[in-house]
This record gives structure tokens, C-alpha cells and sequence, in this order.
């Protein structure tokens, strides 16, 4: 019966294919199983009127996702630039729109980084968190920041959740790797009388990242190792929680990260010497306040102070002195807050109102020691039964810039409307049907508006129109499969006035607005989880995205050719394999070929890659203390490849560790 249950599983995925999501939990069918818990996702995030999905952190640990950037690939429509090795800059694209169009929100409260708009998500160990969640255009969430709904995708990274006792908690991972990697990692947590909580975290990582690769020049292979390219880094916080009245709860956070890292730089012919470091600090204070005001009233209020410093510096006889310092600081102070009116149990209405103060010094003669005002308004109002759910949305967003010297950025107003609707046709089925309408623009960053013989003070905001239309189902068919979910949503998006880096003679560029952009694709996905016999269970995902994106330009030599860094064509799986003796994991992700350029030149293309994991862990208990001792071979077939031109990524490594919970 084992085997032949086992079968009728892997007919089921052969018949549909390399489509994957997250799992979720139906919430019309039961099983109750003494001796299997298989967790999941309710199924509110299969209802959203627009493309939600979400990764909570034990499905992490089950699908055997070694960081943040492999977590990622996991959902649909994600591009991840990766420039290779564990202290690699990694930074998320949606449906090729560019990094500068996703936000990423860390408990509820944005990440920035007014100098590139591009959050680096490498900085954030994938030990501890609750949920990843991605969201595409607006969903049927409206009680949250304004902010939150400014851009034209957002990956929240929400971390676990308070302890549910007055009893301490310890949690500890130690792992060790090639290349030199070794990354220690404690959190510390306690409760007291139920009303006050606090979790004190700490980790290091540190790589040599020396790894070999094969390069290519004409006929001949050599093999070569990336130097310069050892990273230490490390982190700690701090996070406070109380209930101060029931229905009151106020979250703190105090966040520190480090890092120095040495950087390899591109892979140029005959040269492999590279003196480039960065030094990145960043420190920040974040508080967040939730109230029922009775009466159908809820209030959300957000602060938020940010510190960052990035230094680099380069050793090189070309320079005068042979070295050049470049050192950059930005500081942001932040406000938000929010207001739910529930006046009937279908109706919501939510008003945000958020500000935002950002700046950016440096200490070079060249600097113009920018700032900007942002002011960020939203009305947003929600109908919800058990059939339908309908949201709109209007924000009203207000920039001010100024610099101290030199020319200022323009000033900008907008009003962006968004609408979305989910509908399910079935009573007895989750079957749901979703459409969607966002329009949002993004502000040109510090770079783009003031870098030396680069930026464009005249730079007008790029506008997006998203269109959605989508199918997810979700069911539980019999007690060995308790969970299948399957989404498929088509889109098209246009990007109107887009900002693009062109040369003004062989040494200067500068940054205009351009091109059109429209995009057209798909997002699939499917999940199932099985139960295939008492005391095993198989953990399948699986996603697939087709995106053609294409200048729309007029007479531009790139018109209709797919733009820089977006494949045709990507997608991964996973299988989890939990058994009483030794779990199993294995994935893989993949893309087609892509070009460096929009022009698409022959000379610019970068092959497509699929990369392959396995992973073997397995958790018991001794007295209190329960261990899961893991270990992770990553690049399985010993792929090479790159994400981006030049930037090799390691081949076949090795990860061991080991969690301890008391």
C-alpha cells in the first residue's frame, strides 16, 4: 500500500508538471493524523484579490533553504541579481519591473536605501524568521503603512513570533561549510506574566569565499579561484514586546549590522588582482503600536530612525596617492500611522498617513549632499463576504527635494488609484477568481538624480500600470493528500518613462528617461503535501514563470528585445521527503538565457543554468532539548554558472550544522 501510494504521488506531479507555491492548509476539509503534523498556510492568502504568496519558517527549514536568496527563488515572477558567494550583493526584481520597484518590510516597517532604492537581502539570516511573504500590486490588505502600498511589489519578512510562555526560551545553530564558512547563531527569548516578552539575537558569518571556476576564453578552459572576496559579518537585536491594555500591544526593535567584505569584482582575461573593500554599517530603532479602539475603530502607529554607512575603498596605482575613499552616510526618520474603521462586519475603511525625512552626505568635493520630504497618503476602503472581496485604493504621495549644493531634484505630486477583486464562484469549492489594477510610480533615487557624471537632477518619476487576472484552487481530496493548491495568474504591465543608464561619450554616462517598457507573463504554482503512510510525509512546491518584457520605445535599436537580466522563462521545485529515520530534501531553480544588454547582442548573452540542492537533517529530542543536527550539499551537480556577466557563482560546496531548542 506504501509503494503503491507513493506511485499514484509522483503520477499526480508528473501530470502537473513544474508549477509550485506554498503550502496551505484547507480550511472546509479535516484530517486528523495522531502521529503526522503537517503545517501550513491558511487559506486567506489563496483568497487575495491580487498575487500573495507566502513561505512561513518551518516550511524554510523543510524545503531546505540555506538563506534568503534561495527562499526567494522559490516564488513566482522573482528575478534574484546574485553576484555570487556568501557575502554576495542580492538583490529581488519582480516580473522584471527592477529592484528599485519592490519594497522589502522587515515586521511591518520598510528597508531603504535612498541612495540605490535596492535592498540587499543578503544581509538577513534566514535563522529565526516567522514568514516571507510576496505581494504583488495591492491586495486585500489595507490596514497597514502607506508606505507599504508604494511600491509595485513587496516581500515582507516578518520574524517568529513572541514565546507563548514565561519560560526561557534558547535556540542555538552553529554551521560550518566550504570555502571558509562559519556562521554561529543565538537568540535568547522570555516572556513575563503574559504581558511583556523579549528576544535578544546575535549571529556571525564569516567566508573566504575562494572558490574555483571555469572560465571560458574562445577554445581554451582554465580552471581559475575568485580572490579578494572574503566577507565577516555580523548582526544583533534586540526585540520588545508588551501588551499594555488588552487589545494594546506596542513591538520594539533595535537592530545592528556590520559587515566588511573584500570585493573580487568582475572576471577580466589575464588579470585576477583586485584591492576593492566595503564597509557597511547600519543601525536602527523601529516601534510599532496596535490598538482596538472600540467601536469598530483600530489604530496602527509606526516610528522608525535608520543609520547607514557604506565605505569603500580601493588600493590602485591609477588613483592619486594609489588608494581613493568613498564614504557614504544616510539617515532617515520616519512616522507613520493608520486608522481602521469597521463599520459593519463587510465594510472596512483605512486612512494612512505616513512621512518620511532621508539624506545622504558623503566626503567627496563632488557630493551634493542631497534630501528629500516624502508625505504618503492613502484611503482605502474593503468589502468582504464569504463569496467576494473587493478593495480600492487611492494614494496620494508628495515628494520635496533640495540639496545643499548644486541643482536639486524635481519636486513631484501623484495620485495612484489601485482596485482589486476576488471571487469565489463555488460555495463548496475554494475556488477563487481574482483581477487586479495598480498604478504606482517610483521616484529616480540619490544616484540616479545626483551621482557624479552619471545622475540627472531632471529625471521625471517612472509610471507603472499592473493589470492581473488570476485562478487559484485549493482542496484536500483524501487523507494521503492533504493539501493541493494551484495558482495561475497572467499579467501585463507597462512602464512608462524608464529610467535608463545611456553613454554620453566612452567614459561619462548619465541617466535619462527613455524607454517604454510593457511586460507580459505568467506565474504558476502548485503545492501538495502527502501522507503517503503513517509517520511519513512528502513536501512538494513548485513554481514556473514566463516573462517577456521588452522596450516599446519607437526607433530604439532595442524595441521588441527582452530588457537586460530578465529571463523568458524560470521556475524551481522541491520535495521534502520526513520519514521516522533520515528527512530528505532536494530542489531545484532554474532560468533561460538572458542578455546583459537590451540590445540583445549575441556578445551579451548569458547562459541559462538549472542549480541543484540536497539536504539531509533529522530532529529528536534528548530530555528537554531537541536538536536537528542538517547537512546541505548546494550545487549538487557542480553547475557553472552566473547570475550576472562576469560574476561567477560557486560551484558543489558543503553546509553541516546543528540547532539546539531548550
Amino acid at each position: 500500500m506504501f509503494l503503491a501510494r507513493i506511485s499514484v504521488c509522483a503520477m499526480l506531479l508528473a501530470a502537473w508538471g513544474t508549477v509550485g507555491a506554498q503550502a496551505r492548509r484547507d480550511t472546509t476539509y479535516t484530517r486528523n493524523l495522531p502521529t503526522v503534523t503537517v503545517r501550513g498556510e491558511s487559506s486567506r492568502t489563496a483568497a487575495s484579490t491580487a498575487p500573495k504568496f507566502t513561505l512561513d519558517g518551518n516550511r524554510l527549514e523543510r524545503i531546505g533553504a540555506t538563506d534568503i536568496g534561495q527562499a526567494m527563488k522559490r516564488l513566482p515572477g522573482v528575478n534574484l541579481r546574485d553576484y555570487g558567494g556568501a557575502g554576495g550583493l542580492k538583490t529581488v526584481s519582480v516580473r522584471g519591473l527592477g529592484a528599485a520597484h519592490t519594497s522589502v518590510m522587515l515586521d511591518g516597517i520598510a528597508l531603504t536605501n535612498s541612495r540605490s532604492g535596492e535592498i540587499d537581502l543578503g544581509r538577513y539570516a534566514i535563522d529565526g524568521l516567522g514568514a516571507i511573504s510576496l505581494a504583488i500590486g495591492d491586495n486585500d490588505e489595507i490596514f497597514q503603512p502607506a508606505r507599504a502600498s508604494a511600491s509595485a511589489a513587496t516581500v515582507s519578512i516578518t520574524t517568529a513570533p513572541r514565546p507563548e510562555d514565561d519560560s526561557l526560551h534558547l535556540t542555538g545553530i552553529v554551521r560550518g561549510g566550504s570555502f571558509g564558512y562559519v556562521s554561529p547563531y543565538i537568540k535568547v527569548s522570555k516572556g513575563f506574566a503574559d504581558r511583556y516578552a523579549i528576544s535578544v539575537i546575535a549571529d556571525y558569518s564569516r567566508s573566504d569565499n575562494n572558490y574555483p571556476f571555469r572560465l571560458h576564453n574562445g577554445n581554451t578552459v582554465t580552471t581559475e579561484k575568485r580572490n579578494n572576496s572574503r566577507v565577516d559579518a555580523w548582526h544583533g537585536e534586540i526585540n520588545f514586546t508588551s501588551r499594555l491594555r488588552r487589545g494594546t500591544t506596542l513591538l520594539s526593535k533595535v537592530y545592528y549590522y556590520d559587515s566588511d567584505r573584500k570585493l573580487p569584482g568582475p572576471v577580466i582575461y589575464y588579470n585576477n588582482v583586485n584591492r576593492e573593500a566595503l564597509t557597511e554599517r547600519t543601525a536602527f530603532w523601529q516601534s510599532t503600536l496596535r490598538s482596538s479602539l472600540g467601536h469598530g475603530f483600530s489604530l496602527l502607529a509606526n516610528a522608525k530612525f535608520n543609520w547607514d554607512a557604506s565605505l569603500y575603498s580601493d588600493v590602485n596605482g591609477k588613483y592619486p596617492g594609489g588608494r581613493i575613499d568613498q564614504n557614504y552616510y544616510q539617515r532617515e526618520a520616519y512616522a507613520s500611522g493608520a486608522v481602521l474603521w469597521m463599520p459593519t462586519t463587510s465594510w472596512s475603511i483605512d486612512y494612512s498617513a505616513d512621512y518620511a525625512f532621508n539624506n545622504l552626505s558623503s566626503n567627496l568635493k563632488t557630493e551634493n549632499h542631497p534630501w528629500r520630504h516624502t508625505i504618503l497618503q492613502s484611503l482605502s476602503a474593503r468589502f468582504k463576504t464569504a463569496r467576494v472581496t473587493a478593495t480600492a485604493r487611492l494614494l496620494g504621495s508628495i515628494y520635496r527635494n533640495g540639496s545643499r549644493d548644486g541643482t536639486a531634484a524635481r519636486n513631484a505630486s501623484r495620485l495612484s488609484p489601485s482596485v482589486s477583486v476576488s471571487v469565489r464562484p463555488f460555495a463548496s469549492q475554494n475556488l477563487f477568481v481574482r483581477a487586479s489594477y495598480k498604478n504606482i510610480f517610483r521616484m529616480p533615487t540619490f544616484n540616479e538624480s545626483y551621482f557624479f557624471h552619471y545622475g540627472s537632477p531632471t529625471l521625471s518619476p517612472e509610471t507603472t500600470d499592473q493589470f492581473n487576472f488570476g485562478v487559484t484552487w485549493q482542496a484536500a481530496p483524501a487523507p494521503w493528500l492533504q493539501n493541493l493548491t494551484i495558482t495561475a495568474d497572467g499579467y501585463v504591465n507597462h512602464v512608462k518613462d524608464k529610467i535608463v543608464a545611456v553613454p554620453y561619450n566612452m567614459f561619462v554616462w548619465t541617466v535619462v528617461n527613455l524607454d517604454k517598457v510593457r511586460g507580459l507573463g505568467a506565474d504558476i504554482t502548485l503545492s501538495a503535501d502527502f501522507v503517503p503512510a503513517r509517520g511519513h510525509s512528502v513536501l512538494f512546491a513548485a513554481n514556473y514563470s514566463y516573462q517577456r518584457v521588452e522596450p516599446r520605445t519607437p526607433g530604439s535599436r532595442d524595441f521588441g528585445r527582452q530588457v537586460a537580466y530578465v529571463p523568458l522563462n524560470s521556475g524551481g521545485a522541491s520535495a521534502s521527503y520526513e520519514n521516522p529515520w533520515l528527512n530528505l530534501t532536494f530542489s531545484a531553480t532554474g532560468t533561460s538565457a538572458r542578455y546583459t544588454t537590451n540590445e540583445n547582442l549575441a556578445g551579451t548573452r548569458i547562459a541559462g543554468y538549472i542549480e541543484a540542492g540536497l539536504g539531509f537533517y533529522r530532529s529528536f529530542r534528548i530530555g528537554k532539548c531537541a536538536l536537528e543536527p542538517r547537512f546541505d550539499i548546494i550545487n549538487l551537480f557542480d553547475k557553472n554558472y552566473a547570475v550576472i556577466a562576469r560574476y561567477p557563482m560557486p560551484g558543489r560546496s558543503y553546509r553541516a550544522g546543528i540547532k539546539i531548542e531548550l
